[in-house]
Order: structure tokens, then C-alpha cells, then sequence
């Protein structure tokens, strides 16, 4: 009886169906990082949960042609409005009125919603407007175990690049006086596994090391973030995660007999090279027996879950910020400047002037729509002060104003 029993579970194991992926379709986006690969079909979805949603989204054409940039305008504001239909947090109390728009005020922190999958369903030129039409898949919680909605979201950010700068030594020793090797410790080799094993990119380490001194290193672990940007910058990176891990060992009794337990306490922060904001931080502390190298690694995993937690969580609020670098400036300028991208830019809910010394002029500019729209505003939008875009990296906008006789 054994025997037949066996037989049948092997013959309904052998009839079980293959896994089912969506079939290829023209006009579809994969998502990089997420295995297996999509033959330019839609984007694979992590599961089948989530609501499906038809949204659509415009973006002016530049005044000197370029009509892949306003498609990529376009598809980023069909997929914010796929999200905003699918948190169900549409017009109501909580919207407000810009540019004789309904935007929705703070939505993408008040409903943890996100693109795992889309479909382009029709896209075209319309005089000076493109727009497109998606199908996308939104889903509602945490976005870090989804790999393809990741690979969206780091898309979306332009792929920005993390420089990893992390050092252990021996619990009680003083940072302050620590002298740094220059080279990889093993505790950041696992922290850049952690993060690439989730689409990130990593710069590295030949990079970093051209770029970076002994001294600019002590400073980075000590916590001097004006330094991680400096560095970050020549790196060609846009956030930089850097700390320090001590680690100890320790012998405990444990069930009558003696065991070595290793111990790595992690300070660790990843701060926006662009705007000094710190993105996130996580201190944890692992104690495991048998294996320092298992302790190390589990420490290293747990500090980049929770970074990648904190980062992700800032991108879905979709709270970003552009920092315009002025030449040429003066107090007018710059006054006439703020004011009319607050009153011609969609999606911008601050503008701040951070910084205005001799004719130099940083202004900060928090929005839910990304720098290079940003970019395409102050370019299409009828701003009225004069002047020239020197050039455009990561979320840094350079500019000169033109005009005046400076």
C-alpha cells in the first residue's frame, strides 16, 4: 500500500505545472536586478498581490527638441499617479491646488504604496505635450523584499551610486585617533554584497581608494559628513554609507561547557551627497557563538537592511531634493528665481535659499518630482530671469545667470 502511495504523489508531482511568467509584449520595461530576466515583456511581479490601475502621464517637450526626455517625464508622472489610484488616496480633504492642478499633499507618506510592475499601454506626441498610458501593478507596505520594484525605483532615481567607507577595530579603542587602513576590511566587502544583492551600485574599491586620503578617511569614520560628501563627489557617488564596527570576543558558559561568543557593535550612516541630508542611520549590535565570521556577516546584513529600509522609505515619500548651484547671482536674482519656481513648477512644495556670498547662490528645492523634471520646469515652464544651465549631476543643477553686466 506504501508502495502505490508513493507511486501516486510521484505521478501528481510530475504533473504539477511549471512556474507561469506574463507573456513578452511590445512597448513593456524590465527591471534590472530581478531574475530571471523579462524578454522585453512586463516587468515580472513578486507575487500576485496588488491592484491593477490604468494611469496616465504627460511631459512637455524641451524647447530644443528631445522628446525621449519628455517620455521619460511623462512616464514618471503616469506611474506617481498609478500609486496615488492605488492607495485610494485620490482627490479629497487632504489635496491641494498648484498651477490649477489637484496634487495630493504628502501622499506617498501617508499610504506606503509602490510600483512593483508596468505595462506601456499607448504612447505619442501631442503637439508640445507626450503622453503615455501604462498599466501598472501598485502594491501597498514595504518595498525592500521586492527586487523588481526596487530595480523601478533605482531607475527612476537614476541608478545612484553608493561609496561604501567602513572600518572595524577592537571594542574600546578610540576612532579619534585611529589610524585607518587604507584598504577593504571584510566588514565592508559584506556590507557592498548586501547592498549590490539588491540592485544597488556600488563604486568600487580602485575608486574609492584614488580618490580618498588617509586623513579624509579618519575624518569620514569619525563622522564629519562635509568630508563624505567632498569625497563622494569626486567618487562620483551619490550617497555614501560610512562608519565604524568594534568588534570583542567573549567566553560565556553555556550548558556546563565554555563557548567563545563574538560580539560587532556597527555605527553606520548613509548621508545624500548632494544635499548633506543623512538618509539613514542604524547602530545594531550581534552577538553569535562559534563563528566570528557568521557574527560579522550578520551584523553587516542587519546594518543594510536597515539602510536600504530607511533610503527606500524616503524615495517612496517621493520627497526629493535639487540643489541649484548660481554663478552670476545677485539678491534679486535669486529672490525673482524662487519665487516663480514656486508659482510655475508642479510638484514643488519648497524652495530655500541656503547660501548667497558674493555672486554665488545655493538654492534648495524640495519636490515630488525628480531632479531632471525639475531641470525640464525650468526650462519649459516660462521662467522670466535670464540665464544658462552650465550642467546637471545627479541632484546638483549648476547654472549662470546671463544679462545684467556681472
Amino acid at each position: 500500500m506504501w508502495v502505490l502511495l508513493a507511486a501516486v504523489m510521484l505521478f501528481a508531482a510530475g504533473c504539477y505545472p511549471p512556474a507561469y511568467y506574463p507573456p513578452a509584449e511590445a512597448g513593456t520595461v524590465p527591471a534590472a536586478g530581478y531574475p530571471p530576466p523579462a524578454p522585453q515583456g512586463e516587468v515580472m511581479v513578486s507575487g500576485g498581490e496588488g491592484t491593477e490601475v490604468l494611469a496616465e502621464g504627460v511631459g512637455a517637450l524641451p524647447a530644443q527638441g528631445g522628446a525621449d526626455i519628455a517620455r521619460d517625464a511623462a512616464l514618471s508622472d503616469a506611474l506617481r499617479r498609478a500609486v496615488e489610484q492605488g492607495v485610494g488616496t485620490f482627490v479629497s480633504s487632504e489635496t491641494r491646488v498648484e498651477n490649477f492642478q489637484l496634487l495630493s499633499d504628502r501622499i506617498y507618506s501617508k499610504s506606503r504604496g509602490y510600483v512593483s510592475s508596468y505595462r506601456v499601454i499607448t504612447e505619442g506626441l501631442e503637439g508640445a505635450l507626450y503622453r503615455v498610458v501604462v498599466r501598472a501593478r501598485v502594491r501597498l507596505g514595504d518595498i525592500e523584499n521586492d527586487l523588481a520594484a526596487i530595480g523601478l525605483l533605482l531607475r527612476e532615481q537614476g541608478r545612484s551610486r553608493l561609496m561604501v567607507v567602513v572600518r572595524e577595530m577592537p571594542a574600546g579603542g578610540n576612532w579619534s585617533g585611529y589610524d585607518p587602513t587604507m584598504s577593504q576590511t571584510m566588514i565592508e566587502t559584506m556590507l557592498i554584497d548586501a547592498f549590490q544583492s539588491k540592485g544597488f551600485p556600488v563604486v568600487d574599491a580602485a575608486t574609492v581608494a584614488r580618490n580618498i586620503e588617509k586623513e579624509q578617511l579618519r575624518l569620514i569614520l569619525a563622522g564629519d559628513d562635509r568630508t563624505a560628501m567632498l569625497v563622494g563627489m569626486r567618487t562620483g557617488a551619490e550617497i555614501v554609507v560610512a562608519g565604524t564596527a568594534e568588534r570583542s570576543v567573549s567566553s560565556k558558559v553555556v550548558a556546563g561547557a565554555a563557548r567563545d561568543f563574538y560580539r560587532f557593535r556597527l555605527s553606520v550612516r548613509a548621508v545624500s551627497v548632494e544635499s548633506g541630508e543623512v538618509l539613514g542611520a542604524a547602530a545594531p549590535v550581534v552577538e553569535l557563538p562559534f563563528s566570528e565570521d557568521e557574527a560579522r556577516r550578520r551584523a553587516a546584513d542587519t546594518t543594510a537592511a536597515a539602510l536600504i529600509s530607511r533610503i527606500l522609505a524616503g524615495w517612496t515619500r517621493r520627497e526629493n531634493i535639487t540643489i541649484i548651484q548660481a554663478s552670476n547671482a545677485n539678491f534679486e536674482r535669486v529672490q525673482l528665481l524662487r519665487d516663480e519656481i514656486r508659482a510655475r513648477l508642479r510638484g514643488v512644495s519648497q524652495v530655500i535659499t541656503r547660501d548667497l556670498t558674493g555672486t554665488a547662490a545655493t538654492i534648495e528645492i524640495v519636490s515630488e518630482t525628480s531632479s531632471r523634471e525639475v531641470l525640464d520646469g525650468l526650462r519649459t515652464r516660462g521662467i522670466t530671469v535670464p540665464f544658462e544651465v552650465l550642467g546637471l549631476s545627479g541632484n546638483r543643477i549648476e547654472i549662470r545667470f546671463t544679462g545684467g553686466g556681472q
